[in-house]
C-alpha cells in the first residue's frame, strides 16, 4: 500500500487537474504580464534545482524556471512527477498512465502549470479548449533505475488556461522540459486492504490498492484511496480528513471534501453525483461504501460505479 504526502501540485492529479472551471476567477492580468515578461517570479533566477532532488526545469517566457523541489511516485501502473519552486508555490506536474520507458501523450494523460500556487483549481493544462482531443503535448520517460529508484524524462506542452470562460488568457509554450533523477517512492499492496467496485454493472477487479495522504495549499487535507488495475484503469477516491462516520455526498469535480477520479481506457473520469457513507473510522483506519456517476469531459461519455466498499489501512 502506497502511503505518502504530496506536495500541493499533485491535489490537481487527483481533485480539478483535468476539468474546465466556469465560476473561478481568471488569473490576473498584472500576473499574466510577470509570466510572460518573466519579471522573476517564474524564471530560472534564484531557487535553483536541489541536485539530491533531481532537475527539473522547463524553458517558457524567454527564460529558464527551474524547481528547487521534486517528487515522483510510481504505482502498479501510473506514474506521477511534480516540480515545485518553493519561493511562490509554482509548480509543474505530470500524471501518467502508465509505468514504462516511453512517450506520453497529453490526449490521454494529465500535463499541467499551477503558475501562482492557484488554491481555486486553475492551471495551464496541455488542453487546447477549441479541440481537446488533438495533443497538445507530450512527456517522455527515457529511463527508469530501478536500483536507485530515480526517474528521467523530456516534456513540452502548450498550456492553456483551464477556465474555459475567460477569453483573454494566452496560452503558454514551454519547450525544452526535461527532469533527470527525481527520486521516486513505491509501494506494494498490503492484505489488509480491502477495495471492490462494480463499472456499469461489471466488477471492477484491481491489482493494487494505494493509500495516500494529500496535503495542499487551498484544499482540505484528504485521503487519496485509488483501485487501480496493471494496465492503467483505476477507480480512485479524495475524502477530507475531517469527515467522520456519516454520509456524504459527491457534488461535481470540485467539491472540497469529498470527490472522485477514475481512468478506464485511457480517459480520465470525474465524479458527478452519488454517495459516500463511511461506516467506521479509527486513528489508523477507515471503512466504507460508496456509489456514484463518473463523466468524461472530452467525450461527456458517462460510468456508473455501484456497490462500492473499501477497509483500508491511513497513512
Amino acid at each position: 500500500m502506497k502511503k505518502n504526502k504530496i506536495f500541493s501540485i499533485f491535489t490537481f492529479l487527483f481533485i480539478v487537474f483535468s476539468f474546465i472551471s466556469c465560476d473561478n476567477e481568471p488569473i490576473d492580468p498584472t500576473l499574466l504580464q510577470q509570466i510572460n515578461s518573466n519579471n522573476g517570479n517564474n524564471g530560472g533566477g534564484g531557487n535553483g534545482g536541489n541536485p539530491t532532488n533531481g532537475i527539473f526545469k522547463v524553458d517558457f517566457g524567454g527564460q529558464t524556471w527551474e524547481a528547487n523541489d521534486t517528487e515522483a511516485i510510481m504505482y502498479s501502473s501510473a506514474i506521477q512527477i511534480g516540480g515545485l519552486k518553493t519561493s511562490n508555490g509554482q509548480t509543474f506536474a505530470f500524471a501518467l498512465n502508465g509505468n514504462t520507458v516511453g512517450t506520453y501523450d497529453s490526449t490521454s494523460n494529465l500535463i499541467a502549470y499551477d503558475a501562482n500556487n492557484n488554491s481555486n483549481g486553475d492551471v495551464y493544462w496541455a488542453v487546447n479548449p477549441t479541440n481537446p482531443s488533438v495533443s497538445a503535448g507530450t512527456v517522455t520517460i527515457t529511463n527508469i533505475d530501478t536500483v536507485n529508484k530515480k526517474i528521467s524524462g523530456t516534456f513540452s506542452f502548450t498550456g492553456y488556461w483551464s477556465d474555459t470562460s475567460v477569453s483573454n488568457v494566452p496560452p503558454i509554450s514551454f519547450t525544452n522540459g526535461v527532469f533527470t533523477n527525481i527520486p521516486y517512492t513505491a509501494g506494494t499492496n498490503t492484505s489488509t486492504d480491502l477495495f471492490y467496485a462494480k463499472v456499469d454493472g461489471t466488477e471492477f477487479v484491481e491489482d493494487q490498492i494505494d493509500v495516500s495522504e494529500v496535503i495542499a495549499s487551498g484544499f482540505p487535507d484528504s485521503y487519496s484511496i485509488v483501485g487501480a488495475k496493471a494496465d492503467g484503469q483505476n477507480v480512485g477516491l479524495r475524502i477530507s480528513k475531517a469527515l467522520g462516520v456519516g454520509t456524504y455526498n459527491f457534488s461535481g469535480p470540485f467539491n472540497q471534501n469529498l470527490t472522485s477520479t477514475c481512468v478506464f481506457n485511457s480517459l480520465l473520469y470525474t465524479s458527478d453525483t452519488g454517495a459516500l457513507t463511511i461506516s467506521e473510522k479509527t486513528a489508523t483506519r477507515m471503512k466504507g461504501t460508496f456509489s456514484l456517476t463518473v463523466s468524461n469531459f472530452t467525450t461527456s461519455q458517462t460510468k456508473t460505479i455501484t456497490q462500492g466498499s473499501f477497509d483500508v489501512e491511513l497513512p
